[in-house]
C-alpha cells in the first residue's frame, strides 16, 4: 500500500465520525485554520523509519482533535473521541479498517493550540 493509499484509508475512515459528531470536519491534511470541531489527519513526527534492512518502512500518521474552549461540554468531546466505547472513538473507526494501519495505542493529553483551541492526537502506524 502507498502512503497516499494510506493516507486516504485513515481520511476514508474518520468520516463516519461525522454521523456522530454536529458539524466536524475532516481534514485530509494539517489544517491550522479550521472551525472546530475538527479532525485533520497529516504525517507524524517521525514519519517514516526503517524496519530493518530493505525498503519497508514503518509510516507515523497524526490524527488530531481539536476542539473549542468555550466550555466544558466542547471540551468533553475530546473524551468522546479518545474513549473507544464511545461511537465517536478514532481509535475505534482507525482499528475497524482493513487496510494495515492502526493505532499505537499512544494518545496525548489535551494541549492548548496557538489557535486558542484546545487538542489531542493520535499517532497512527502502518508499515509501507
Amino acid at each position: 500500500m502507498t502512503l497516499a493509499e494510506q493516507h486516504a484509508a485513515i481520511v476514508a475512515a474518520l468520516q463516519p465520525l461525522k454521523d456522530q459528531v454536529d458539524g466536524l470536519q475532516v481534514y485530509g491534511w494539517q489544517n491550522n485554520a479550521a472551525t472546530p470541531p475538527t479532525l485533520d489527519v497529516y504525517p507524524g513526527d517521525p514519519f517514516l523509519v526503517g524496519t530493518g534492512f530493505g525498503l519497508e518502512k514503518q509510516a507515523f500518521w497524526s490524527v488530531r482533535a481539536r476542539v473549542s474552549t468555550a466550555d466544558q461540554e466542547t471540551q468533553a468531546l475530546l473524551f468522546r473521541f479518545a474513549d473507544t466505547d464511545d461511537p465517536a472513538s478514532v481509535e475505534a473507526v482507525l482499528y475497524a479498517i482493513d487496510v494495515g494501519v492502526g493505532t499505537d495505542g499512544f494518545v496525548t493529553g489535551f494541549r492548548a493550540e496557538i489557535d486558542g483551541l484546545l487538542s489531542c492526537e493520535w499517532r497512527v502506524t502502518a508499515f509501507q
